[in-house]
Order: structure tokens, then sequence, then C-alpha cells
């Protein structure tokens, strides 16, 4: 019976330690894709940063090229403006002299 009662503490001391074998194990693997998961999604912040940085940057250059252009209109308009101008006095002045020659 003593023979009997140790063969049984002796298998269940197996049973155990295998179970605990079996527990790191498991908890290994969870450790391991936790931190693959975590790296993951590291990896997906910093991208998620590039990404606002670089929306960033080209809203930046599309507002200068936007306030470029509306200078540059700016600037055409004010010497469309200037060339109408001069095209009117020049026409006035033309009509003056031809009204000075017709009299």
């Amino acid at each position: 019976v003593q023979q009997q009662l140790q063969q049984l503490m002796v298998e269940r001391d197996h049973g155990h330690a295998a179970s605990l074998e079996e527990q790191r194990r498991v908890e290994a693997e969870r450790d391991a894709v936790q931190q693959q998961l975590q790296q993951a999604m590291a990896e997906r912040d910093q991208q998620h940063v590039a990404s606002l940085e670089e929306q960033r940057r080209a809203e930046a250059e599309r507002n200068v090229v936007q306030q470029q252009l509306q200078q540059a209109m700016a600037e055409r308009d004010q010497q469309h403006a200037a060339s109408q101008e001069e095209q009117r006095r020049v026409e006035a002045e033309r009509d003056a002299v031809q009204q000075q020659l017709q009299q």
C-alpha cells in the first residue's frame, strides 16, 4: 500500500510539474503575442504621426501656393486696371486733339 501511495504521489508530482510547465509555456506564448501586439501598435502610431505630419506639410505647401497665386492674380488685376486707365487717358487725349483739329 505504501509503495502504491508513493507511486501515486510521484505520478501526481509529475503531473503537477507538467501542468506547471504547460502553464509557463502558455504564459510565455501570451507574453510574446502581447509584445508583438504592442510593437505593432507602436509602429501604427508612428505611421499615423508621420501621416499627420505629411498632411500638415502638404497643407502648408498648398496654402503658400494659394497665397502666391492670389498675390499674382491681384498684381495682374492691378496691371490690367492700370492698362485700362492708360488706354482711357490716351483715348481722351486723342479725342481732345482730334476735337481741336476739327475746330
